[in-house]
């Protein structure tokens, strides 16, 4: 470890993030409603810990939290980021806010996605500050509201006090380092049938029926079968579906189901749309009374400029050799003892976004495990937080060092 990282690391403590974090869990900050005291008690933290920090007012009631390291030189503008709002907690079966710490774990609503990290992000930028490295660009810290379906301002960040060269997303990826975000293709598949009354059922054609020999044609389509070794393979979820019911003692005359569809990078989606088109085309003529159609469903709904999530859109990835990922494995290795493996986000997350907007490099990396995100009891190993503070320290150093 060179002498700049170990200087900035002296000022991480992993029981100080920890109870950073713990402090962050125990304020409701539910999307959409997130309130003013979360972020209010970020600025006041950041604030207190010496840095140029503020707030960025996008409602009364929902605020986006920002702090700065400038260097003395030109250089880079690296990005901390992490969203503070958290899903609601009508699923729970703990004390969503409790922030009980019980075997190593940290629980509470947050804690996994992404509270602790977003800690983790703090502690890092003050340990910058604190160590007083010379610096050839900016260390930024930016948390915004509305990731969790509420409205995303995320682009009112980095258009506003977070401009950005790079980012660092600190989405849970259990310290793997994810080289880009899934891109999605949420799609609305219809089947109409005809109505008729049950006694007479033969004499239809029942939509439902239809439907269940399409889910699995398209399940079965080669572009969900290919493994990549980095990101694995593009996931298929047939999530909502809908038939029936307008009459009783009827034929249903129609079967709806929504797709929720991840794509890895070797997966566009114009090769994806094209396998659909030829799929249906092929169940059209094996089945004349099949009368098939599929169209895009917005997925998302934001109310962030700049985004939009309806139609396809492609995965991003980062070369594994570009200087912003090796960086990135090199001063997690050096904080930790430990390389990260290569992967890819399964959801989607800040870095995709502003890879597809602008081009903005962008990898992801931070404490906890997906599958604990918006979990009944959602939780996060202790021993991650404090890693992940010391993994963005050393990166701020290792990217932004003058050598001053």
């Amino acid at each position: 470890m060179d002498e700049r990282t170990a200087a900035v690391l002296e000022h991480v403590s992993a029981e100080e993030t920890l109870e950073l974090a713990r402090s962050l869990v125990r304020i409701p900050s539910i999307t959409g409603h997130e309130g003013r005291e979360i972020s209010e008690y970020m600025a006041q933290w950041l604030a207190q810990s010496g840095l140029e920090s503020g707030l960025q007012e996008i409602q009364p009631d929902r605020v986006n939290v920002w702090a700065r390291v400038d260097g003395t030189g030109p250089g880079k503008r690296l990005l901390l980021n992490g969203h503070l709002d958290t899903k609601p907690v009508d699923n729970m079966t703990i004390d969503p806010f409790a922030a009980e710490v019980k075997d190593g774990r940290l629980y509470g609503r947050g804690a996994c996605d992404m509270k602790s990290a977003v800690a983790a992000a703090m502690v890092a930028t003050r340990a910058v500050k604190r160590a007083g490295v010379p610096l050839a660009g900016t260390l930024l810290f930016g948390s915004e509201v509305g990731e969790e379906g509420g409205g995303w301002r995320l682009v009112d960040l980095v258009d506003g006090p977070c401009k950005c060269d790079a980012i660092v997303c600190c989405e849970p990826t259990e310290l793997d380092l994810h080289l880009g975000a899934r891109g999605g293709f949420p799609i609305q598949v219809t089947v109409k049938g005809l109505a008729t009354h049950t006694g007479t059922a033969y004499k239809g054609i029942n939509a439902i029926e239809k439907m269940c020999h399409v889910i699995p044609a398209m399940y079965a389509l080669p572009g969900f079968h290919k493994v990549n070794p980095i990101w694995g393979r593009s996931p298929i979820n047939a999530m909502e579906i809908h038939g029936g019911g307008k009459v009783t003692a009827s034929v249903p005359d129609e079967c709806s189901c929504f797709f929720d569809i991840r794509l890895n990078p070797d997966l566009p989606p114009e090769e994806l749309q094209a396998q659909l088109d030829d799929l249906f085309e092929k169940l059209r003529r094996d089945d004349p009374q099949l009368d098939v159609t599929w169209e895009f469903r917005r997925l998302v709904t934001s109310t962030s400029p700049g985004i939009s999530f309806h139609g396809g859109r492609p995965a991003t990835t980062m070369d594994p050799d570009d200087p912003l990922v090796v960086a990135t494995l090199d001063a997690a290795e050096a904080a930790t003892g430990v390389r990260p493996k290569l992967a890819g986000f399964p959801g989607g997350c800040s870095a995709g976004v502003l890879k597809r907007r602008d081009g903005t490099d962008g990898v992801i990396i931070g404490p906890g495990n997906l599958e604990q995100a918006h979990s009944a009891d959602e939780w996060i190993e202790v021993d991650q937080i404090g890693k992940a503070a010391r993994i963005y320290a050393a990166l701020a150093v290792r990217l932004l060092g003058s050598g001053a």
